[in-house]
């Protein structure tokens, strides 16, 4: 009988201990630390701006041609994820995005994914005027535990995109033939852009304000026979550096 009231009382002094053991565990375990906080990149600089080191690619929140039929661009925005990488365990991220009038609003939730540090707003969904806002963006990043972090914030306010009406996608033309370049605007200050088709900028030149066409004998850009380029119009609303669009992009090609 003392045998059997011994092994029972064993019995709960195991049950106890493993029971508080594995409360331990799980405590100690538990991940209470959020992730670090991400650093979003503003808007740096344009390309054609003087000494501006950076591109379409690389220069922080700007505007992005959406293409089709849109009236307005998407928004692209970036950040610093290397403090992320060093948590090592962040699972997914969260978009959000706001303007001056408020409308807070979830965009999408991405996973994460190192050195992919990209995300371009499609406004999908979206049923108000897109254009004429100044739009704030931040991050939430997850971790694997669900702990998160806000980031800070950017903003960049997007203007009416230039419609682009001549000349014709994808047209050749002699380099010594008149070609008229013409858009639909609204008196921004607009940037003819021409890159080669690495995409990597060759001229770029400022218009007069309220200019909406030029003749290309009217620039000093120099084609090279033999040669394609891309090229395309951005707006500028002078007041701000971080107001802007972009047209869509097009294709010339030059003969002798």
């Amino acid at each position: 009988m003392k045998s059997m009231k011994w092994l029972y009382a064993a019995l709960i002094f195991f049950i106890v201990v493993i029971s508080y053991a594995c409360s331990y565990d799980k405590a100690e375990n538990d991940d209470i630390i959020p992730p670090s906080k991400v650093t979003m990149t503003p808007h740096k600089c344009d390309p054609g701006d003087p000494e501006c080191a950076y591109t379409d690619k690389n220069n922080g929140i700007d505007a992005y041609p959406a293409g089709g039929n849109l009236t307005y661009n998407w928004m692209k925005i970036q950040w610093d994820d290397t403090p992320l990488q060093k948590d090592g365990d962040i699972h997914h991220i969260e978009i959000w995005r706001f303007n001056e009038y408020g409308d807070t609003a979830f965009v999408e939730q991405i996973p994460f994914i190192p050195d992919s540090s990209t995300y371009y707003d499609k406004f999908i969904g979206y049923e108000e005027p897109v254009i004429q806002k100044t739009w704030s963006y931040f991050i939430i990043p997850f971790d694997e535990a669900g702990n998160s972090t806000n980031s800070d914030t950017v903003s960049y306010r997007l203007i009416e995109v230039p419609g682009l009406q001549a000349p014709i996608n994808n047209g050749t033309f002699s380099v010594n033939e008149s070609i008229d370049f013409s858009w639909d605007g609204l008196g921004y200050t607009y940037r003819i852009l021409f890159y080669d088709t690495t995409h990597s900028l060759v001229y770029s030149k400022n218009l007069n304000v309220g200019d909406t066409s030029f003749n290309i004998s009217e620039i000093d850009f120099v084609p090279i026979p033999g040669y394609s380029y891309i090229w395309r119009i951005d707006a500028f609303f002078i007041i701000s550096e971080a107001v802007g669009s972009e047209s869509d992009e097009r294709i010339i090609n030059f003969t002798q």
